[in-house]
């Protein structure tokens, strides 16, 4: 019998160890960057370079806001066209236009839904035609039907939606202190959740969604944006760098600064953990993609209207950002009902799509 019991006691701290020895793995491995990747390439890249060229948003919307310009014939044709085949998306996208007189705005909108629906509209001209502004604000004045964009029918959607508007004041707050678009911090923590959603879906569906809070990360990477602690400390040492290229300047410097007598480690993982208040989670965020697009406007590129290359760069770290002409859109990638979704191209569908427009309009 006390042989038994010895190769029990064996076999158990056998399995125990090896859950030890896997367990520290992967906590180095996160620790050193062992696990970063690159991820993969959507193949749409190459529509995102293009219609950035074409139709660069360089000075945010419209100065006057009570025109619609030399192509509105031919906008609320497009409208109508996107009403055809998606009258939920186009009902958002018609409140957007309407706000913004944006031109460029709604070719980003039209491109993000004929990539979803993978195909063009049917063509427009620039002539007065069946769809204006009066009929389309009858013919959609309610919602209709499903979105064309699978992830904003599905249930996940829902409590998120509800979930970032209870937190709106700490977005608010965390991206003006570092001087980024509300929304565009909303891109890609909506994309965190939804990641986190469909890779620990039991625990969403235990805790998260009863409560109607966000997943908060806490294993590999924190916080509700799912920081991870190397990119967390190095974007507290580029704050502080004037040589980096992240570098924000003097009037940054002490956003993340601990005080003298505290336990940096801990408190670090205090702040992007904290279930009550994820403003850090936020800050942290907000400020990654203000290094990012720091270091690319030095190089000459804007990045203040692309969430999709923002969301890339956030999802494969500092080491892969390289400012570039054709930048590659892609990230991990992930499953949401049978469809195939990018980091960065999920973000961009956000971003211009019409939902949240109210509450994190296009500034």
């Amino acid at each position: 019998m006390k042989k038994v019991y010895r190769h029990i006691f064996k076999t158990i701290s056998v399995i125990i160890l090896a859950v030890i020895m896997f367990l520290a793995a992967g906590f180095f491995a996160v620790k050193f960057g062992f696990t970063n990747v690159a991820g993969e390439e959507d193949a749409n890249s190459f529509a995102y370079n293009q219609i950035a060229k074409i139709e660069p948003v360089k000075n945010g919307l419209p100065k006057n806001l009570s025109v619609y310009g030399e192509s509105e014939n031919y906008n609320w044709c497009r409208l109508g066209m996107a009403a055809e085949v998606s009258p939920y998306d186009a009902a958002g996208m018609l409140k957007a236009y309407q706000k913004t007189k944006s031109k460029e705005l709604l070719d980003h909108m039209i491109l993000v839904l004929e990539l979803r629906k993978g195909g063009k509209l049917s063509p427009c001209n620039n002539e007065p035609g069946f769809w204006n502004e009066s009929n389309l604000n009858e013919a959609l004045a309610k919602p209709i039907g499903q979105s064309s964009y699978t992830w904003i029918n599905s249930e996940p959607w829902q409590v998120i939606k509800e979930s970032i508007l209870k937190e709106k004041p700490q977005i608010d707050q965390a991206a003006k202190v570092a001087g980024v678009q509300p929304r565009l911090l909303v891109s890609v923590a909506i994309v965190e959740q939804l990641r986190l959603y469909y890779t620990q879906r039991e625990l969403y569906e235990k805790l998260f969604k009863p409560l109607k809070i966000l997943a908060n990360a806490n294993k590999m990477a924190w916080g509700t944006m799912s920081i991870k602690e190397k990119m967390a400390i190095e974007t507290e040492n580029h704050l502080h760098d004037k040589n980096s290229p992240y570098y924000l300047g003097p009037e940054s410097e002490k956003l993340l600064d601990y005080s003298n007598s505290t336990d940096v480690a801990k408190e670090r993982y205090s702040r992007l953990t904290d279930e009550r208040n994820h403003y850090y989670s936020y800050l942290y965020g907000a400020l990654i993609i203000k290094q990012f697009q720091t270091q690319w406007q030095k190089s000459g590129y804007d990045l203040t209207y692309r969430p999709e290359i923002i969301a890339t760069l956030f999802n494969i770290g500092f080491s892969h950002s390289e400012p570039k002409d054709n930048p590659t859109v892609g990230g991990s990638t992930l499953d949401i009902n049978g469809e195939k979704y990018y980091f960065g191209s999920l973000a961009y569908e956000f971003y211009y799509s019409g939902e949240l427009t109210e509450e994190f309009p296009f500034e």
